[in-house]
C-alpha cells in the first residue's frame, strides 16, 4: 500500500496517543441458537470454534465426520471432531447462519469467531472506539472495555444528504479546531474517498469523492471525520 502524506500531516496508530493502554481480548454478547453467549473475535484465528459443553447445552447436531487439528488454545495442538451449522445473533437483529468447527473449551468464551466468519460477514474490530463495526455501521461495544479517547474527541458528521456522480466530489465545511492540540482523522468508505483541502485563512474543508462505477447516495448521519486531542 502507497500512501502521499503532505507536510504537516501523519498517520499512526491509536497506541500513540494512549501508549499505557492495555487491549484486552475483543468478547461480545450475541446469542447462539437464541441462548445467550460470550463471543471472542479473534482476528488471528482463520476458523470459527464452539465449545464442546456449549454446543450440548442448546442441542446442536454436530457431524463427527469431520476433524481438524487445531493450535492456539492452551499450550498443545487439539483436534477439533465435527461441525454444526449455529444460527448467531448479533445486535439484537443481525442473524447468521454459519458451519463452525466444534471442540474442547475456549478459555473462557461459548465461541470464537475467526476470519473465515468475520470477512464474509463483513465485521470490523475498532479497538480505539472499543467496539466491533457491523455492517451499515451498527456497532457492538467490547465487554469491559471503554473508548480508548473517552470525551476528548468531536465527530465530524456529513450532516446533509448528498448524491455524488462516479468521479465528483461532495464538500464539507469543517470547524477549526478548538485547540493546537488538537488534530483531524479522516475516515473512508467502500466506494468513496477524503481529501482534506485548504481554504481562506483557516478554514479547511473535505471533499468526500465517489471513487466506484456507480452514482453514490450518502446520508447525513455518515461519521466522515474526528477530531481529537
Amino acid at each position: 500500500m502507497a500512501l502521499e502524506i503532505a507536510s504537516g500531516e501523519s498517520r499512526g496508530y491509536w497506541k500513540y496517543h494512549v501508549p499505557d493502554k492495555k487491549f484486552k481480548q475483543a468478547k461480545a454478547v450475541g446469542k447462539i441458537n437464541n441462548e445467550k453467549a460470550t463471543l471472542l473475535f479473534d482476528s488471528g484465528a482463520e476458523v470459527s470454534i464452539l465449545d464442546i459443553a456449549f454446543a450440548r447445552k442448546v442441542g446442536c447436531y454436530v457431524d463427527n465426520s469431520q476433524t481438524l487439528e487445531c493450535e492456539g488454545v492452551g499450550d498443545s495442538p487439539y483436534m477439533a471432531e465435527g461441525r454444526t451449522r449455529l444460527k448467531i445473533t448479533l445486535a439484537g437483529s443481525l442473524v447468521y447462519f454459519f458451519d463452525v468447527w466444534v471442540g474442547p473449551p475456549t478459555g473462557g468464551q461459548d465461541l470464537i469467531l475467526g476470519m473465515d466468519f468475520m470477512v464474509p460477514a463483513g465485521i470490523r474490530l475498532d479497538l480505539a472506539d472499543g467496539s466491533i463495526c457491523l455492517p451499515d455501521e451498527v456497532r457492538i461495544q467490547l465487554a469491559g472495555r471503554r473508548s480508548m479517547y473517552g470525551d476528548k474527541v468531536a465527530q465530524v458528521f456529513l450532516n446533509q444528504h448528498c448524491q455524488i456522480d462516479v468521479g465528483k466530489s461532495a464538500e464539507v465545511t469543517l470547524q477549526r479546531n478548538k485547540s493546537v492540540q488538537q488534530k483531524l482523522w479522516v475516515t473512508r468508505g467502500d466506494r468513496w474517498v477524503p481529501t482534506v483541502t485548504a481554504g481562506p485563512g483557516a478554514t479547511r474543508f473535505l471533499l468526500l469523492t465517489n471513487v466506484s462505477d456507480r452514482k453514490l447516495m450518502l446520508h447525513r448521519d455518515l461519521r466522515v471525520a474526528i477530531w481529537l486531542e
